[in-house]
């Protein structure tokens, strides 16, 4: 089970568990090492390029969710979007619809954006995630579910998960570039995984 994360110390050698690793692990171990690199583009972000609007146009926006694209508000779409996800995956009956939870969406959002420590905030709000993606047994991996009109294993949902957040890094990244700051190499940056 994958209980401390984000403390190179604490964290299990995977290879040493039996073997190869299998998905499920492989997906943990990737997507921690994903997220601690969001944050090192987070970390190098001058504060005040957060709420920096680079165009405003009516097409500079991620559907209803993200009104204004800043690098702050990716950031925060990001880890509300997987709270929300972690919370449904594990709960939901094999065969679910599922839907965002708007309201308790816009909550953390607004909870978030607020915050005096963003990225100390959504690291524990990560390692929450994490617990809760790590407890998925092989039943509940097994399930299928329905996201957007589109049928997933919630194995395969969680490899959505980590591209939606590789693809927001990418727009992160982008942003950090416009707005003439210096943006970390990437594969300098991703964590050492033997995945």
């Amino acid at each position: 089970m994958w209980l401390v994360l984000g403390e190179t110390a604490a964290e299990p050698n995977l290879l040493s568990m039996g073997g190869a690793m299998n998905e499920h692990r492989r997906f943990l171990e990737l997507f921690d090492a994903l997220f601690v690199s969001n944050n090192k583009w987070m970390e190098v972000t001058p504060a005040e390029k957060l709420e920096w609007v680079p165009l405003d146009n009516p097409n500079m926006k991620f559907g209803d969710r993200i009104s204004t694209i800043t690098i702050k508000s990716v950031y925060i779409h990001t880890i509300v979007g997987e709270c929300g996800w972690a919370r449904m995956l594990g709960a939901c009956k094999n065969g679910a619809t599922l839907a965002p939870d708007l309201a308790q969406g816009k909550v953390l959002t607004e909870q978030l954006d607020k915050s005096s420590d963003l990225l100390g905030d959504t690291m524990r709000l990560h390692r929450e995630n994490m617990k809760r993606f790590g407890d998925y047994d092989q039943h509940c991996l097994d399930k299928k579910i329905r996201w957007m009109d589109r049928d997933w294993s919630v194995m395969g949902f969680l490899w959505g998960i980590y591209s939606h957040r590789s693809y927001h890094l990418g727009n992160i990244d982008l942003l950090l570039r416009e707005a003439d700051a210096p943006a970390p190499d990437f594969f300098v940056n991703f964590r050492q995984v033997m995945a």
